[in-house]
């Protein structure tokens, strides 16, 4: 790997120095972000420091929102449009801040500015899930436990959010005490597999061989213009210079432990997590996501056993995958601050 300097501290990113982001871009890309705070906690792979982010008010937040992005994506994602809407984090923290919530978020290993090797699932997705829990709980450690706290994600952080909602049900002291629900953005709970002599081949025989590979034979997850249907955002998210720095690797074909990990961690949250789950959540979903099908949000709605007065499902229609970008952010991020007005009145 190689040291870079980022937010005043030399980091061991594994990102090859002339692809970097000068400090000029990296300038331009938290500008989009206001108020932002950075920091760092230590993996429980290697040590690895994890890097995080931060939006608080300056009184005392009513709610805090920790945020868990998707595979080969990061904390920092946003972007300001030619109109001037915001999409994604820079859209989340501003419409958070707004109502006086905070927003925690932090880049999972070997993604976006956290160490570790690039856009890999570490030995087991049970790792990730690890990291992401005692994160929630360094974030709760820094406020009052009488502010309630909501986790959120989006794809693959959407699974992990599940996983650790479970070990919060079964096992309270594994999480704060205030946490008070979850909130899914395009849930990665069932995903297309490849034919299964395929399948077996790379989860049985490959995978646990070369781990770190990303063979020549690996198929994209998902074109670009099927994560994102707003024109403009596809434009600046497949830029060839954004592309390169190599902060963000959606669309890139997996390493084969990435993908191995994936498979079983949403297979575990089919037939482990889902059933018996009875933690408040709230399901955003587009109808025409082509990253993981919506049929996935239906099976948790069939399978879970949360109350029906404590449960929401919004089919987003004609939206994408990625839906805090899509034509509808502003939208999806009003239901999403809705749902937390909603559960600070259940107080």
């Amino acid at each position: 790997m190689v040291t870079h300097k980022v937010f005043g501290v030399e980091r061991d990113i594994d990102i090859p120095t002339e692809k970097f982001a000068t400090e000029d871009e990296l300038n331009a890309l938290e500008s989009t972000m206001p108020g932002c705070e950075h920091g760092w906690f230590d993996s429980v792979v290697d040590q690895a420091k994890l890097h995080y982010r931060k939006w608080v008010p300056v009184e005392s937040p009513k709610a805090i929102i920790v945020f868990m992005h998707g595979i080969s994506t990061h904390s920092g994602k946003a972007f300001v449009l030619k109109d001037g809407r915001k999409v994604n984090a820079a859209l989340q923290a501003e419409a958070a801040l707004k109502e006086g919530y905070a927003t925690y978020a932090f880049d999972l290993y070997g993604h976006g500015f956290s160490e570790g090797k690039r856009f890999y699932i570490p030995e087991t997705w049970e790792n990730n899930l690890k990291d992401y829990i005692n994160f929630v709980n360094l974030v709760a450690s820094k406020h009052s436990d009488t502010i309630p706290i909501f986790l959120m994600g989006e794809s693959y952080g959407c699974t992990l959010t599940i996983h650790a909602a479970k070990k919060f049900q079964e096992n309270p002291s594994t999480g704060p005490k205030n946490f008070n629900s979850i909130i899914l953005t395009a849930p990665a709970i069932i995903g297309d597999l490849p034919p299964y002599p395929v399948y077996f081949l790379l989860r049985y025989v490959l995978g646990p061989m070369y781990p770190q590979w990303r063979p020549f034979f690996m198929p994209n997850p998902i074109s670009a213009d099927r994560i994102w249907r707003d024109p403009e955002v596809l434009a600046l998210r497949t830029d060839k210079r954004f592309v390169e720095m190599g902060i963000d690797g959606s669309g890139i074909p997996f390493r084969l432990g990435t993908a191995v990990g994936l498979v079983v961690a949403l297979e575990e949250v089919r037939s482990k997590a889902i059933p018996g789950l009875n933690v408040p959540y709230c399901i955003l979903h587009g109808t025409n996501d082509y990253g993981v099908p919506i049929t996935g949000s239906e099976y948790m709605l069939k399978t879970a056993s949360t109350p029906e007065a404590d449960r929401e499902f919004h089919k987003i229609d004609g939206a994408y995958h990625d839906l805090l970008a899509d034509p509808d952010a502003e939208k999806c991020m009003s239901l999403v601050v809705d749902w937390v007005k909603k559960r600070l009145s259940k107080k």
